[in-house]
């Protein structure tokens, strides 16, 4: 891994996470679609309706794929995080970060740009997941 930028020399990041694609968010996105175009092809309406609507969802599925999540995040000892791929410097999580068993939303809302990332647990090998919990649950108890 490549040394941190010289604005985050200051950061000591407890963990850092290299994240990968998620197949579980991929295996939802599509089978959701799925799940709609079945729904609209088995409605009484008339059939070029159903192909028009089965179309809009397929287009939809395509063209409005969920962003990729950054491959590098660092976590804090204290509750603090960084994207660098984002640039956004050292960010306190706010208090809408929740941790689940299989995902974790980090609120990064504080400053001028409000962003949350969504976190799920095949991105990370499960040594790296657990501890993202244990930092994520500990500082959420100071």
């Amino acid at each position: 891994m490549p040394p941190p930028p010289s604005s985050l020399s200051a950061f000591a990041p407890a963990l850092v996470l290299n994240l990968e694609r998620s197949r579980l968010l991929w295996a939802y996105w599509y089978s959701l679609h799925v799940l709609l175009g079945v729904a609209f092809a088995l409605v009484g309406w008339a059939v070029p309706f159903k192909l028009l609507a089965v179309a809009a969802v397929a287009g939809h599925c395509i063209a409005c794929r969920p962003a990729a999540s950054p491959r590098i995040v660092l976590i804090g000892e204290g509750g603090s995080c960084v994207v660098p791929e984002w640039s956004t410097g050292t960010r306190p999580l706010g208090p809408r970060t929740l941790v689940a068993p299989f995902w974790v939303r980090l609120d990064l809302g504080t400053g001028p740009w409000k962003r949350d990332l969504l976190l799920l647990a095949d991105q990370a090998r499960p040594e790296q997941w657990r501890r993202l919990r244990a930092l994520l649950l500990r500082a959420r108890c100071e």
